[in-house]
């Protein structure tokens, strides 16, 4: 197919489908994230701690995320993140302590990452260079409605269920993601197979080879990644004590 027969619909199943399914799990979890912590007994400063811990992860995770996604393609990677994510979101269902809950979302931020690199690198091998901008708007746009969906079905399950049936609700929302992603062509993997590239540079010497960078612009941009977290969260809990 060349540049001009190309279609963005033919890929948006595979670009863009286990995106929105995905956001919509983490779109429901943002705006209650923080008051989860504060039932688990977290001060308001904590609970805020615990909702930038998924920028944290993120950002913390971003190369070796990236790495994984060279060496077993780009499929098998939102699988696997999929998978990891689920399991996080059932363990923050049942966390029974502040900590757990943020061990939990550092992974899930870790997970989210690996996503998100995975998803580019398709869109990447996949659309035609003449088309690859608008994709990529797509794909930022697909992740806006998972999150605008999200926190609309989140707040039916919560009146149903209860407050913590929404981590529930986000480990089906990424395994589902992971079940659709099994469904995918793995482009990227397989062009890089046929064209015999095998090498990859390791992650410790990109933080070497970049240290001054990521230890100067990187500590900034750790922060950002961390505030664009909290604002998700809702200041409600700012008043909201343990008991309810």
């Amino acid at each position: 197919m060349t540049a001009t027969d190309f279609k963005l619909r033919s890929v948006a199943f595979e670009a863009f489908g286990p995106t929105i399914v995905s956001s919509i799990g983490h779109g429901a979890v943002l705006p209650v994230l923080a008051l989860q912590a504060r039932d688990l007994g977290a001060d308001v400063g904590t609970a805020a701690l615990v909702v930038a811990l998924l920028g944290v992860g993120s950002l913390l995770t971003s190369l070796p995320a990236g790495a994984v996604v060279a060496r077993i393609g780009e499929r098998r990677t939102l699988i696997a993140c999929g998978l990891l994510d689920c399991v996080v979101m059932l363990i923050a269902w049942q966390a029974s302590s502040v900590l757990l809950l943020s061990v939990a979302m550092v992974l899930s931020g870790a997970s989210w990452t690996g996503f998100l690199l995975a998803r580019q690198g398709f869109l990447i091998e996949a659309v035609p260079i003449t088309h690859r901008a608008r994709a990529m708007s797509s794909l930022g746009a697909s992740h806006r409605v998972g999150m605008l969906v999200g926190p609309l079905i989140g707040a039916g399950v919560i009146a149903w269920l209860g407050l913590s049936a929404v981590f529930v609700l986000a480990a089906v929302m990424s395994l589902a993601s992971a079940v659709m992603a099994s469904l995918m062509r793995d482009l990227g993997h397989e062009s890089r197979a046929e064209q015999g590239v095998s090498g990859h540079a390791s992650v410790a010497s990109v933080l070497l080879a970049h240290r001054h960078t990521l230890l100067t612009l990187g500590v900034g941009v750790i922060v950002i990644g961390a505030s664009r977290s909290i604002r998700a969260a809702p200041c409600s809990p700012c008043g909201r004590t343990t008991s309810g």
